[in-house]
C-alpha cells in the first residue's frame, strides 16, 4: 500500500513538472513568435512547408502557391519599405524613373515590331493597334522585369551576407534594421534562398506558359541545338559505359530535350496567339470599311498617307487570317472612281 501511495506520488509530481515545463516551453515558443516581424514569420511558415513538401512528398499546384505566396510575401514586405524610402529621395526618383523608361523603350519597340510583323508597314500608321499590341506585351514584360529584378537581388544577396559576417565581430549585426529586429545573419540567408528558389520558379512558370517568347527567335533555338548536337556526339565518342549509367544519362536528356522542346512550342503558340489577337483587333476596330479611296468589297482600308492605303482582306488561307497589301489611293481628287 505504501509502495502504490509512492508511486501514486511521483506519478503527480512528475505530471506537475511535466506540466511546467511544457508551458514554460509554451511560452518561450509564443515569445520568440512574437518576437519575430512580419517578413520573418513568413519566411518561417514557407520554410516549414518547404520541409513538409520535401519529406512527405507533396504533389499539389496549391501547397506550392502556398509556400511561394508566403515567401513572396515576407520578401515584398521588407522590400516594399525601402522602395518608397528610395522613391520620396530625388536621386531615388530620378533612378526609378530611368529604369521606367528603359523599360518602356524596349516595350514599345516591341509592340512597334509586332505590329511591322503583322501587317508588314509602320506602327507609325496604326497608333491604335500599337497600344494594343503594347498592352499584349505586358504579361511578358512583367515576368522579364519581375525575373530580372530577383537575379540582381540573388547576384548581390551574397556581398550583403559577407559584409553581416565581417561586422558580427564588432558587435554590429544589423545595416538598415530597426533595434528590434532578430536573426538579421540568419533571415538574410533565408530570404536569399526564397529570392533564387522564386527566380527559378517564375522562370520556369514562364517557359510552361510561353511568355518567355519575347527572347526566343524564329531561326531556331540555339540552345535545344546544342543540346542534340552534343548529345549526338556524346553518343558517337564517348567511351563504352556501365548500362545503368547510359541509361540513366540517356533518359536525363531525353527529359531535357522533351522540357526545351514543350518550352519552344508554347512560346510559339503564345507568339501566334499575341499576332492572331493583333490581326483581328487591326480587321475590326483600325481599319475603316469605308474610305475616300476605292477598294473592293469586304475588304477594309487604312489610309497610310494621301496616296496610299492598306488593304485588309479576310482569308482563313493565310497565318493570321487576313492578307494585307499596300495599294495606291485612287480617288476623285487623285483620280479614280471612288468605290466606298
Amino acid at each position: 500500500m505504501e509502495r502504490f501511495s509512492l508511486i501514486c506520488a511521483l506519478y503527480e509530481e512528475g505530471k506537475r513538472y511535466g506540466r511546467r515545463l511544457v508551458s514554460k516551453k509554451r511560452i518561450g515558443a509564443v515569445r520568440f513568435w512574437r518576437s519575430l516581424s512580419f517578413a520573418q514569420r513568413c519566411y518561417c511558415i514557407a520554410t516549414v512547408l518547404l520541409v513538409l513538401y520535401l519529406f512527405l512528398d507533396i504533389n499539389s499546384s496549391v501547397f506550392e502557391l502556398t509556400m511561394f505566396g508566403f515567401a513572396m510575401a515576407g520578401i515584398t514586405n521588407e522590400i516594399w519599405p525601402r522602395f518608397i524610402t528610395l522613391w520620396n529621395s530625388l536621386p531615388g526618383k530620378a533612378l526609378i524613373l530611368f529604369v521606367y523608361a528603359v523599360i518602356a523603350n524596349f516595350a514599345l519597340a516591341f509592340a512597334s515590331g509586332l505590329v511591322n510583323t503583322v501587317t508588314g508597314v509602320s506602327a507609325d500608321a496604326l497608333p491604335y493597334s500599337h497600344n494594343f499590341a503594347l498592352i499584349l506585351s505586358l504579361p511578358t514584360w512583367f515576368f522579364a522585369t519581375t525575373i530580372a529584378a530577383l537575379i540582381l537581388v540573388t547576384l548581390f544577396m551574397p556581398a550583403y551576407l559577407f559584409i553581416l559576417i565581417c561586422l558580427k565581430p564588432f558587435g554590429r549585426e544589423r545595416l538598415w534594421h530597426a533595434k528590434h529586429y532578430r536573426f538579421v545573419l540568419s533571415t538574410a540567408l533565408i530570404r536569399y534562398i526564397w529570392t533564387f528558389a522564386i527566380a527559378v520558379q517564375l522562370v520556369v512558370l514562364s517557359s510552361q506558359i510561353g511568355f518567355l517568347d519575347l527572347f526566343s527567335s524564329d531561326e531556331g533555338t540555339p540552345l535545344i541545338t546544342v543540346e542534340r548536337t552534343w548529345k549526338g556526339n556524346s553518343d558517337r565518342n564517348d567511351v563504352p559505359r556501365e548500362s545503368a549509367n547510359v541509361d540513366d544519362n540517356e533518359q536525363l536528356e531525353a527529359d531535357l530535350t522533351a522540357l526545351l522542346d514543350d518550352a519552344e512550342q508554347k512560346s510559339l503558340r503564345f507568339s501566334k496567339a499575341q499576332r492572331d489577337l493583333l490581326a483581328a483587333f487591326i480587321y475590326r476596330f483600325e481599319a475603316d470599311s469605308r474610305s475616300r479611296c476605292a477598294h473592293p468589297q469586304q475588304t477594309r482600308v487604312i489610309e497610310l498617307n494621301d496616296y496610299e492605303i492598306l488593304q485588309i482582306a479576310v482569308s482563313p488561307e493565310s497565318e493570321n487570317g487576313y492578307t494585307y497589301s499596300v495599294q495606291p489611293c485612287r480617288s476623285a481628287a487623285i483620280g479614280g472612281d471612288e468605290n466606298s
